[in-house]
């Protein structure tokens, strides 16, 4: 049986802030309904979606012709 919750709820469910729920929710990014003017979340499609997309953002391997800049090398002065 789905969960479905309203804003408040679904974002203390979910760990994610009301305000990226609703911000998601508004541009049509996240799965959500609409009941007059209250955002009403499936919590088990909602969840599936956010783990596709945290998924997403891990890349496998490096590619050989990315080009690698490092920063903040230590390095010893003489002097």
């Amino acid at each position: 049986m789905a969960r479905r919750m309203l804003l408040k709820e679904a974002a203390e469910e979910l760990g994610v802030s009301r305000h990226f729920l609703y911000t998601e929710a508004r541009a049509g990014r996240i799965p959500h309904f609409r009941s007059g003017n209250r955002y009403i979340f499936d919590i088990e499609q909602v969840d599936e979606f956010l783990r596709r997309k945290a998924l997403e953002n891990v890349r496998e391997e490096k590619d050989e012709n990315e080009k690698v800049v490092q920063y903040g090398q230590l390095r010893r002065i003489e002097g």
